[in-house]
């Protein structure tokens, strides 16, 4: 398997802003983009929401969709038209609340051309939500029914995923696993009718492996085993749980107990996320949904590369990665 090239960045340059987008990939490139690097669904003055973008050699996928995205696409020099596969990791809101935007402004702009939305269980009920959502605009006089050469209802298709089910975009191989986002994938009894996903991209020799939000998870390592990218997310519980008994003292003690406890056991600290990387042999650990002050990224980078022997980088917004 080949090797990478990373644009990678110190800790000392996390702060700086994102290197500049190389905006059209050569034909047989692969190229990753953290594209909203935030973590939960809190507005951050320096990230933007979870979203992600993978160009292989011209075919676009958009990979997460949270809040922003329609912008940060347009900022990295993309055409919402072209982007004609999206995938979603699972169906909290800091990861699909840029959808109804995307798949608005691609319909008021006469894209030519259908997208393909794939996602775990619930994606469909989502999307048609989304879609009745538009109706309003599709009402004669509103100047964009009758340019617009597809109707919402046929602009858009809902593909639902199975875990462990393989697909195939083009050139890319997309494979499927349930994580330990959700409790109800943490035990035996997995309840079909909501699920969070991971996703494994083969494609032109590479492999990239993003694990969407996630806790510890064999299903993920598994995945991930001698991935060139591993793309994780990455969360302080700690800092995460102070941070919101501040910006929110009147929350009774059960709930706060309750967000402690999905921080610690459905994320993945610094160490967790090291010995993931670790444990699966890849080659290069990108951090993003990053779940910490800036302060707090030199502390973490000590405890992943403890146990991580490979090159790490903690993302920012719209940098790109081979």
């Amino acid at each position: 398997m080949k090797s990478v090239a990373l644009f990678l960045a110190s800790a000392a340059l996390a702060s700086l802003p994102a290197p500049a987008f190389a905006q059209i990939a050569p034909a047989r490139d692969v190229t990753f983009t953290t594209l909203g690097t935030n973590s939960g669904p809190i507005p951050d003055p320096t990230r933007g929401e979870p979203s992600n973008l993978l160009n292989a050699g011209g075919k676009l996928i958009l990979i997460d969709a949270g809040d922003g995205v329609a912008d940060q696409l347009g900022k990295v020099g993309v055409i919402l038209g072209d982007v004609e596969t999206v995938l979603i990791s699972h169906l909290h809101f800091d990861h699909t609340g840029g959808l109804f935007a995307f798949l608005g402004q691609r319909y008021q702009t006469m894209s030519p051309k259908p997208v393909t939305i794939y996602g775990p269980p619930g994606t469909r009920r989502t999307v048609e939500g989304l879609m009745a959502g538009m109706g309003p605009m599709t009402d004669p006089g509103t100047n964009v029914r009758d340019r617009s050469p597809l109707a919402p209802k046929n602009a858009m298709k809902v593909i639902e995923l199975a875990d462990r089910e393989q697909i195939k975009l083009g050139d890319v191989i997309v494979t499927v696993a349930n994580n330990s986002h959700y409790d109800n994938a943490m035990g035996a009894g997995h309840n079909r009718e909501t699920a969070s996903y991971s996703y494994r991209f083969d494609v032109l020799g590479r492999s990239i492996v993003y694990t969407g939000d996630t806790g510890p998870s064999a299903r993920v390592e598994e995945l991930a085993k001698g991935a060139d990218l591993l793309i994780a997310e990455v969360m302080d519980p700690e800092e995460a749980v102070a941070s919101l008994h501040k910006r929110r003292p009147d929350l009774p003690a059960a709930a706060l107990a309750q967000v402690e406890r999905h921080h610690r056991q459905q994320h993945l600290s610094p160490r967790e996320v090291g010995l993931m990387a670790q444990r699966a042999g890849v080659r290069s650990l990108i951090l993003t949904h990053v779940g910490m002050s800036d302060s707090g990224i030199k502390p973490a980078l000590r405890e992943i590369r403890s146990v991580y022997r490979g090159p790490v980088t903690f993302a920012r917004d719209r940098q790109q990665f081979r």
